[in-house]
């Protein structure tokens, strides 16, 4: 006879955390982020943390309207020697594994409502552009794109690697995106790798009022 004695399921002691094992540098962010669970976050703010495909194709669906890439800054310069002031460069430098002086890339652009003009999400990143296929480098300096539609050119292979993530509310904001959001954000930071070389560290600041 079948044995109808019910199974005790054992108890999770902890909440499940969709994010815990995709941050590879968690325990070293930047001490301006703060740490958030995931009991914090809502369904939308839980999905842009862990989704590794094109950021702007996933708003636009969940936003039903299309959301554009507005440049709001890119500039040639090199990797630093050392530390440096706070900012893009000194904290992307050692996840690009690339010596002082590598030729990169700093790029700032916002993605936005194309009908409602709503802030969606402000990226920078530091891209190693001597790392990069003459296309997608081509397609770079052309603007238009976000990056996450640069990757998706044919024939072309990359990996995502999260660093960390938390809520970010800074001290100041660029001007241009002052004026479409309040400084409060869930931000995340991650690494573009393609044939094992660091091409490119993102950070995407989404802003938190997304969650409602």
């Amino acid at each position: 006879m079948p044995n109808d004695i019910p199974v005790q399921r054992k108890i999770m002691s902890t909440p499940y955390d969709p994010a815990a094992r995709l941050f590879l540098a968690q325990d070293r962010r930047p001490a301006h982020l703060e740490g958030v669970g995931p009991g914090e976050l809502s369904p939308l703010q839980r999905a842009l943390l862990v989704i590794d495909g094109t950021v702007t194709s996933f708003l636009s669906a969940w936003a039903l309207e299309p959301v554009v890439v507005r440049p709001l800054a890119q500039c040639a310069g090199v990797l630093p020697g050392d530390a440096g002031p706070a900012g893009g460069q000194p904290l992307a430098a050692p996840w690009l594994e690339a010596p002082a002086g590598t030729p990169v890339m700093t790029r700032a652009v916002l993605l936005v409502g194309a009908d409602s003009q709503r802030l969606f999400a402000f990226a920078e990143s530091v891209i190693c552009t001597g790392r990069l296929p003459a296309a997608l480098r081509a397609g770079l300096e052309a603007g238009g794109l976000s990056l996450g539609q640069l990757l998706l050119m044919p024939g072309f292979e990359s990996r995502r690697e999260g660093l960390w993530y938390g809520r970010e509310r800074p001290a100041t904001l660029p001007p241009a995106v002052a004026a479409l959001t309040s400084p409060d954000f869930l931000t995340r930071t991650y690494r573009v790798s393609a044939a094992s070389q660091p091409l490119m560290v993102i950070t995407e600041r989404f802003p938190w009022s997304l969650r409602e």
